[in-house]
């Protein structure tokens, strides 16, 4: 139940202290169960992907302990790592057959449905008021509708795969399908480019991986006619940036890409020097980084497009303000090369157990490794420019490892036994 309510809570970017004690909550929750014969039998069982998740938690704590802010990285170690740890184990350690993992599932979209349905309550009523040419729909952290497209990037494939991949009933397709038009209106209205993007190509590589080749020309429809429908249009207010996506500037030059080439070298200049240990888990001490290294001074000398994102108009960078934007220099930048080679070794673990599993086992349980493979697929899409290492989608993330660790866990018996 409360690692339920750990993947209920995740699509939502508040209620940050109901996390928290839900997730001391389920540590202590963790502790008898961990007595047990048959849960320490599972996790210490051989699996690649989990050996590979327990050498990147050795490696973060001893690179933290060793870092030039050891104190700000053993905090957030304590709170984020812990929590994504706790949340692939459980998975891995509770989830025994695809009923379990269907229910795992229904509880995040359950979650992203709510999110969803309080943020049109805010989109609505600002609109009842103002139309989308008076500028941009207010949105904070402190709104439902805060890092909205952010999570639909991640939920959105997850649900379309859901929905054509398992063992649904109508009705539940029906509400399914509602969930996704809801939720691709209100990424739309968000005004972000990244995620439309990501859903598209997570929808595609789905439907080609399916070998559902009527479907994917629907795709390839709807995106047409969405496209179509965009240029047409006169006057799209601050959605006249979604008209760029037809352009080849987009992907390749520093405007087009938001000044991410800027951020990314920047980023790579701190990587440089410390490549093998990095600065300790987490991000936000990219700031003191900056600082304590003489690159603010640098920059501001010589590099505008530095100076202009990193500093800003302030002289020095401020803590937790400016972040990498890039899943892999961030890996990098926290735990070093080695770290980083860690975490491709993980990923690549996961995937290759997943198409493994594809084409064995049980039908449902095939069917559910396409569910969570495409959205795994989705989740490092949107790391490409972005640091999703960790935070909610990061969470879930692991959560679905999880689950595709049980998955094999449970099947790892019956095939001993036909090989016998």
């Amino acid at each position: 139940g409360l690692w339920f309510g750990l993947l209920f809570i995740q699509p939502f970017e508040k209620f940050v202290a109901v996390k928290y004690l839900l997730m001391l909550g389920l540590l202590v929750a963790a502790i008898p169960l961990a007595m047990r014969t048959d849960i320490r039998q599972r996790l210490f069982s051989r699996n690649r992907a989990l050996g590979l998740a327990l050498a990147i938690v050795v490696w973060c704590i001893a690179v933290s302990a060793a870092s030039p802010y050891a104190a700000d990285s053993l905090h957030a170690l304590s709170r984020d790592l812990l929590l994504q740890g706790e949340l692939l184990l459980v998975g891995c350690l509770l989830v025994r057959n695809a009923s379990q993992a269907r229910t795992a599932l229904w509880v995040i979209i359950a979650g992203f449905a709510a999110v969803s349905v309080l943020s049109s309550f805010e989109v609505a009523s600002h609109l009842m008021e103002h139309s989308l040419s008076e500028g941009q729909i207010p949105r904070s952290h402190k709104s439902f509708w805060g890092g909205y497209a952010t999570m639909a990037s991640f939920c959105l494939p997850l649900i379309i795969a859901f929905a054509v991949s398992t063992a649904t009933s109508t009705w539940q397709r029906l509400l399914l399908g509602a969930l996704v038009v809801l939720g691709v209106v209100l990424t739309g209205l968000y005004g972000s480019r990244s995620p439309l993007l990501v859903v598209a190509i997570s929808v595609i590589v789905l439907f080609a991986l399916l070998r559902a080749w009527k479907a994917l020309a629907a795709v390839f429809l709807v995106i047409a006619l969405g496209a179509g429908w965009v240029a047409s249009q006169s006057n799209l207010g601050y959605l006249e940036k979604y008209r760029s996506l037809a352009q080849t500037d987009t992907y390749v030059t520093n405007q087009g890409l938001s000044l991410r080439l800027d951020v990314w070298s920047g980023v790579i200049e701190l990587i440089e020097a410390r490549p093998m240990f990095g600065y300790g888990y987490g991000w936000k001490k990219l700031a003191w980084a900056i600082n304590d290294g003489g690159y603010a001074e640098r920059w501001k000398a010589n590099d505008p497009g530095k100076t202009a994102y990193f500093l800003g108009e302030e002289e020095t960078a401020s803590y937790g303000k400016v972040n990498p934007h890039n899943y892999f220099l961030q890996v990098a930048f926290e735990i070093g090369l080695p770290g980083l080679l860690l975490v491709l070794a993980f990923w690549l673990a996961v995937f290759w157990q997943g198409l493994k599993g594809m084409v064995r086992g049980p039908v449902e349980s095939q069917r559910l490794r396409v569910v969570i493979l495409t959205t795994l697929l989705a989740y490092l899409l949107c790391n490409v420019a972005n640091g999703f290492w960790v935070g909610g989608l990061a969470n879930m993330a692991c959560a679905l490892v999880g689950i595709l660790v049980g998955l094999a866990l449970n099947e790892q018996p019956a095939a001993a036994g036909e090989s016998k």
